[in-house]
C-alpha cells in the first residue's frame, strides 16, 4: 500500500514546467505521509512554500498556488520530499518519455542518494540525505538546511531533477557535476547553477541560507511573482 496519500489537485495550477520530474513537501505522520501541496513539475511553486515558511511572511495567490503559513519547518531538523514522474497538466497531453524517466528515477535512486552525499559532505551538512522507493514515488528524507531559504530548496530540487540519471562516472564530483547529461534536455542549461552552488557556497554560506530578499527589491506589495521566481539562478545572479 502506498505510504503517500495526495491532498490537493494539480490541475489549479499554472505551471512554466508542466511535464517530467515532480515536487511536493511531505507531512510526515506516523509510517504515513500526506502532501502539503500538489506534485509539481514546476519548482518555483516550492519557492513560495521555502520563503513563507522561513520569513513567516504570506506573499498570496500566484499562479494557482497561495501557500498559508502553517509553521510546519519549526523545531525540525529532518524534511520529506516527495518526487515522481509526472505527464502534462491540465490535458495538455501525455509526456512522451514518461515511461523511461519513471524507469530510470525509481530504479537509480541509490545513486541518486550517492551522489547528493558527496556534496552534503563536502559542503559540511552534516545530515545526508537517504532515499525510500514507494511504488512508483520516491520518499527523500533530507536535512532542513535545503529549505531554508528560496535559493537553497531551488538547487536541492534542481540537483535532483539535473541528476537523477547519473551512472556516478568521473574522478571527481565536479567530473559528474559538469559531465552528466541531463535526462530532459531543457535541464542541460540549467545544470550550470548546480555547478555555480557547489563552487560557491561554502565562501557565500550566510547568504545562501539568509538571502537579503529585502535588499535584493524582492519584496513588494502585490509582487508575489519576485519571490517565485526567485531560485537559484537567480540568487546566483544577485551574488555576482
Amino acid at each position: 500500500m502506498k505510504k503517500i496519500k495526495e491532498l490537493q489537485e494539480r490541475s489549479k495550477l499554472c505551471e512554466g514546467r508542466d511535464y517530467g520530474v515532480g515536487f511536493t513537501i511531505l507531512n510526515k505522520k506516523g509510517s504515513k505521509f500526506k502532501t502539503y501541496l500538489p506534485f509539481t513539475a514546476c519548482r518555483d511553486y516550492l519557492n513560495d512554500f521555502a520563503y513563507v515558511e522561513s520569513t513567516k511572511k504570506e506573499i498570496g495567490k500566484i499562479y494557482g498556488y497561495n501557500h498559508k503559513l502553517l509553521n510546519c519547518f519549526d523545531k525540525k531538523n529532518i524534511i520529506y520530499f516527495g518526487v515522481n514522474t509526472l505527464h502534462r497538466n491540465n490535458n495538455n497531453g501525455n509526456y512522451e518519455k514518461f515511461d523511461e524517466l519513471q524507469n530510470i528515477l525509481i530504479n537509480n535512486y541509490i545513486h541518486l542518494e550517492i551522489f547528493l552525499n558527496t556534496i552534503e559532505t563536502d559542503l559540511n551538512i552534516k545530515i545526508k540525505t537517504r532515499i525510500e522507493l514507494d511504488e512508483d514515488t520516491l520518499i527523500i528524507k533530507c536535512s532542513k538546511f535545503w529549505v531554508k531559504s528560496t535559493p537553497l530548496i531551488s538547487v536541492y530540487t534542481l540537483l535532483i531533477r539535473c541528476y537523477f540519471n547519473t551512472d556516478l562516472e568521473g574522478n571527481s564530483i565536479v567530473d559528474i557535476l559538469k559531465n552528466n547529461v541531463p535526462f530532459i534536455n531543457a535541464d542541460s542549461m540549467m545544470k550550470k547553477s548546480c555547478i555555480n552552488f557547489y563552487e560557491l557556497y561554502l565562501k557565500n554560506k550566510s547568504k545562501f541560507i539568509n538571502p537579503d530578499y529585502n535588499g535584493y527589491g524582492l519584496v513588494e506589495d502585490n509582487s508575489p511573482g519576485l519571490i517565485h521566481n526567485f531560485g537559484i539562478d537567480g540568487f546566483i545572479k544577485k551574488l555576482r
